[in-house]
């Protein structure tokens, strides 16, 4: 795990075209992810960005011998104050591994050692019980179902884990 570069975009553009239909049921925005005008490239030095001034701590996801793209993983502070939402993908290679739960320890523990942060959320799609249980996994807890701001048709789960 560590923060993404401009010169991973050339295999995370990869790894996102392998997973395309496995992430798309549930996180379409990861592969839909593009912004007129913004290059892969430009993303990742957009998530580099952000890490160095804190708006968000965006991570690659990498297999140690080969280096190949397993996923991402980030802690976005938008979920208001004491608080930030944890996200994560896995490629579809990489699925059903514990690389998620893994990832998310690690992000838990990483959030909860910044003074001011006492509680992590996990924002997910009602019908992923796949992404469901690495909270469950991780002692999160059931908070709320709220529609998708993307896509009101879909409910989305809110899992929460407060400071111990």
């Amino acid at each position: 795990m560590r923060p993404w570069r401009r010169s991973d975009a050339s295999a995370l553009a990869t790894a996102l075209a392998e997973s395309e239909a496995h992430l798309r049921e549930f996180i379409p925005w990861v592969v839909d992810g593009r912004v007129p005008g913004q290059s892969l490239e430009d993303r990742l030095a957009q998530h580099a960005a952000d890490f160095a001034t804190g708006a968000a701590w965006v991570y690659g996801l990498f297999a140690n011998e080969s280096g190949a793209i397993l996923g991402q993983c980030g802690l976005y502070p938008r979920v208001g104050p004491g608080a930030l939402e944890l996200g994560y993908w896995v490629a579809k290679h990489a699925a059903g591994q514990g690389i998620a739960t893994e990832a998310s320890e690690a992000l838990v523990r990483l959030a909860f050692s910044v003074d001011g942060i006492e509680r992590v959320e996990i924002h997910c799609d009602s019908r992923n019980v796949a992404s469901i249980r690495v909270g469950q996994r991780l002692g999160f807890v059931f908070e709320r179902t709220v529609p998708d701001a993307r896509n009101p048709d879909v409910l989305i789960e809110v899992w929460t884990l407060a400071r111990r």
